[in-house]
């Protein structure tokens, strides 16, 4: 493996780590660097940020998506993809696909490391830089690097590991695989490590939402617990989610009063989507909310962009300003069996020109204005009898959504729905179940109830319709993290999860199965019966330069025929 070399100019400017070429790289900083860089708080500053810019870069955007969402049941080829994307699709991923590097997220890590190993030095030597503000930079840098390897194990599994910076010529930075649950562990110990260290606000408002803070680190600690099925622990992470949430809104109440667009839906503070017009209810205030501006309530932890600095993601793959497709669309499934239920606005929200075209306009829209008053979510038009009208983005500039509140509580409904099936929810249900179902649900319902925005009639979720057992409460809120989180690089890694948690991939192969042709099926079917076959292989360039790393087993046979070829 060639290294990652980290210059001078890089580290002034607060940008990425640059690097030689495509691979996993380690290569110790200059003695330039170590001797006159850090020598005061502004020098680990930048090193920090540094590390933002290098998940805001094309290469970690668009893997949060590939990971994350593309192989999924939502998505499918739209205008002309660039064939290793449409291979994804198609899940005929070979170890030379160019979307199975992952050095920019090492970058990051990298750079993470660096800050960690440096910053001690300096608050030793500058006045100004404080114990206090040490400690937060400290956490700060654990966040990212944590974040970046929550990426890499659910994308790839077992993955190199490293908590130091790579500073010393003498020590071998050919990393080989440390196991999933290892890491998993290690992940959550230095986030215990940090939770209440991290920031609560910072002084620009920009920064509570585009830099971690408590908020953002207790939420990705709930996510890794619900990995881990360790319920309690992710349900306490929430809850603390929660009562920080709801002091902001009762914050925002307080200053905005009758014009606050928060108010509680079964006591969970959430944007409503309907505001009144002269035509009466009109929904698309949440989503202009939390897309359209970004930087909200909502909001936990997002990565910015403007119109200087586009989304790679959005401006490449989903729809533009003129709103006529991208490179992906929806699937056909994702159009017609997601959002059954009478007005439901995510329908148009997320997906424009219903089955027929699907195409994604999800962070492609500016704003949203819609009347379905007279209607139904599923059709072939947009209006279905009301009104509706949108407005694309001047440029592909919105923000990416890491986390969100709704993620929160729907995270928190799994995790009660996990916990009363361990206690014997497909049973006799004891009443410790009968509370847990109760307790999801209204998680559940909260989130589901707002994106039907308040019309009579609405066709509300039935409790009475899954309470009695725990797999149909697993399957409906696994089906509202498909709704809601459509498109923001979730569905791949809950259908992932629930895989892991089975110990098979049944559940997942009976999602996907409908986005294959017959030609394809089969053999995709049988590929998809071995449990790693859910992760992507190692770059052949990786195992190439550096042979401690071990391939996924799934892709061994396919490396092989390549190198014969």
């Amino acid at each position: 493996m060639k290294k990652i070399k980290v210059y001078l100019s890089a580290l002034l400017m607060g940008l990425t780590v640059s690097s030689c070429n495509d691979y996993l790289t380690l290569m110790p900083l200059n003695e330039i660097v170590m001797e006159n860089f850090w020598t005061n708080k502004d020098d680990v500053e930048s090193v920090l940020l540094g590390a933002y810019a290098s998940l805001e870069s094309k290469d970690c955007v668009v893997r949060m998506s590939i990971w994350g969402e593309m192989r999924s049941d939502n998505i499918t080829a739209g205008k002309s993809p660039d064939d290793d994307i449409l291979q994804i699709l198609r899940d005929n991923i070979l170890a030379t696909n160019q979307w199975t590097k992952y050095k920019c997220f090492y970058e990051a890590i990298n750079n993470a490391n660096t800050v960690l190993y440096f910053a001690p030095g300096v608050n030793e030597i500058d006045p100004n830089y404080t114990r206090g503000q040490y400690e937060a930079d400290k956490a700060e840098a654990i966040a990212i690097r944590s974040l970046c390897y929550w990426y890499l194990i659910r994308a790839y599994k077992d993955v190199p590991y490293t908590t130091e910076p790579s500073i010393d010529d003498t020590k071998d930075f050919f990393l080989g695989q440390t196991p999933f649950d290892s890491v998993l562990n290690c992940l959550i110990r230095d986030l215990e490590g940090i939770k209440d260290k991290t920031k609560e606000k910072y002084l620009k408002e920009l920064e509570n939402t585009s830099r971690f803070t408590r908020t953002a680190v207790y939420s990705m600690l709930a996510d890794m617990y619900l990995e881990k099925g360790e319920w309690d622990k992710c349900i306490e992470c929430c809850e603390v989610v929660n009562e920080i949430k709801m002091d902001e809104y009762k914050d925002l109440l307080d200053e905005e009063g009758n014009a606050c667009t928060v108010t509680l839906f079964n006591n969970y503070p959430l944007f409503k989507e309907d505001y009144q017009s002269m035509k009466g209810t009109v929904v698309g205030n949440a989503y202009n909310e939390i897309f359209g501006k970004g930087n909200t309530f909502e909001v936990i932890f997002e990565l910015p962009f403007d119109n200087k600095k586009k989304n790679p993601l959005v401006d490449d793959y989903y729809s533009k300003k003129e709103l006529n497709g991208g490179k992906l669309k929806a699937t056909n499934e994702a159009c017609k069996d997601a959002y059954t239920q009478l007005y439901d606005v995510r329908f148009y929200e997320n997906i424009r020109g219903g089955s027929d075209e699907g195409y994604i306009v999800k962070y492609a829209y500016q704003e949203v204005a819609a009347d379905l008053s007279s209607g139904s979510a599923i059709s072939t038009t947009n209006s279905q009898g009301g009104e509706f009208s949108a407005s694309g983005r001047e440029s592909t500039s919105p923000n990416w959504i890491i986390y969100r509140y709704s993620d929160v509580l729907l995270m928190e409904a799994e995790a009660k729905i996990m916990k009363a099936k361990d206690l014997g929810g497909n049973d006799s249900l004891p009443a410790a179940v009968v509370t847990l179902f109760n307790e999801a649900f209204q998680l559940i319902d909260a989130v589901n109830q707002r994106a039907l925005g308040g019309y009579a009639g609405a066709d509300r979720l039935d409790f009475t319709s899954y309470n009695s057992n725990a797999d149909d409460m697993e399957e409906l809120v696994l089906d509202e993290r498909r709704r809601e989180l459509m498109f923001e690089g979730k569905r791949w890694f809950d259908l992932a999860r629930k895989s892991r948690r089975d110990g098979n991939t049944k559940y997942l192969w009976e999602k996907i199965e409908p986005k294959f042709d017959s030609n394809s099926r089969s053999a995709v079917r049988i590929k998809m019966t071995d449990p790693d076959a859910v992760y992507f292989p190692f770059n052949r360039d990786e195992i190439k330069i550096n042979t401690k790393l071990k391939q996924n087993p799934v892709y061994v046979e396919d490396e092989f025929i390549q190198k014969a070829q």
